[in-house]
C-alpha cells in the first residue's frame, strides 16, 4: 500500500513517475491526431526519401492547414522525387489554397528547380490562376527549368493576353522554353509556323519575324 504521507516512499515515486509518462504519451498522441496527419507526419519526418515520398502521397487524402504546411515543407525538400511528389499532390486539389500554394513554390527561390517547374506547369490547370506569375517567370526568371514550366503552365492556361511573352520566348536560349512557348502559340491561334524550337533562335529569325506579324494582323500582339 502506498503511504502518501511520505513522499519519497518508493512506491510513490513509481506511481507518480508511470502517471507522468501515460500523460505524456497520451498528450503526444493527441497532438498528432490533433494534426489530422495520421502516420504521414511520421513518414514527412523520416531521414529516407522513399519514406518522405509516400507521406506526399498521402497527403493527398488530406485538405488541412497541417497537411499543406507538411506539403510546403516537402516542396523544399533537397531531394528531388520528394519535392515534385510533394507539388503534384497539392496540384491535385483545385482549391483556391492549393493554386496559392503553387504560385508560392513556383516563386520560391529556395525550392527545387524541379519543383518549381512542376508547380508553375500546375498552376496553368487552375482557371482562376493570375497568369502574371507565369508570364513574369516566364520573362525574367534565371532557372531555364522554371522557365520552361511557366511556359507549359500558359500552355494549360490558354490566355491568349500571354501570347507577347510567348513570342518573346521563342528567342529563349534553352530549347525546352522555346518548345512550349510555340506549342502554346499553336494551341491558341489554331494555326502552326515551321519554327523548330530545336534550331537556335538566330537560325529562324525569319520565321519568328513570320509569327510576329501574323498576330499583329490579328491584333494580339
Amino acid at each position: 500500500m502506498i503511504d502518501w504521507r511520505h513522499p519519497k516512499d518508493p512506491k510513490l515515486l513509481i506511481f507518480v513517475g508511470v502517471f507522468a509518462l501515460v500523460v505524456l504519451i497520451v498528450g503526444a498522441g493527441g497532438y498528432w491526431l490533433h494534426t489530422g496527419l495520421g502516420s504521414a507526419g511520421k513518414l514527412a519526418d523520416s531521414a529516407d526519401p522513399e519514406d518522405r515520398i509516400r507521406a506526399a502521397a498521402q497527403l493527398a487524402s488530406k485538405d488541412s492547414p497541417a497537411a499543406r504546411k507538411a506539403l510546403r515543407r516537402l516542396s523544399r525538400d533537397s531531394n528531388r522525387y520528394v519535392a515534385i511528389r510533394a507539388v503534384w499532390t497539392i496540384g491535385e486539389r483545385r482549391t483556391r489554397a492549393s493554386r496559392d500554394l503553387l504560385g508560392e513554390i513556383a516563386r520560391d527561390r529556395g525550392a527545387h528547380s524541379a519543383a518549381r517547374h512542376e508547380a508553375a506547369a500546375a498552376l496553368g490547370k487552375f482557371k482562376d490562376a493570375d497568369p502574371g506569375i507565369l508570364t513574369e517567370l516566364l520573362t525574367v526568371e534565371a532557372d531555364a527549368e522554371v522557365r520552361a514550366g511557366a511556359a507549359k503552365g500558359l500552355l494549360r492556361m490558354r490566355n491568349p493576353k500571354t501570347l507577347p511573352e510567348l513570342v518573346r520566348a521563342l528567342e529563349d536560349p534553352d530549347r525546352r522554353v522555346r518548345l512550349w512557348a510555340i506549342t502554346a502559340i499553336h494551341k491558341m491561334i489554331a494555326r502552326r509556323f515551321p519554327y523548330d524550337a530545336k534550331l537556335p533562335p538566330d537560325k529562324q529569325r525569319h520565321e519568328i519575324e513570320r509569327i510576329k506579324a501574323y498576330l499583329r494582323k490579328a491584333g494580339v500582339l
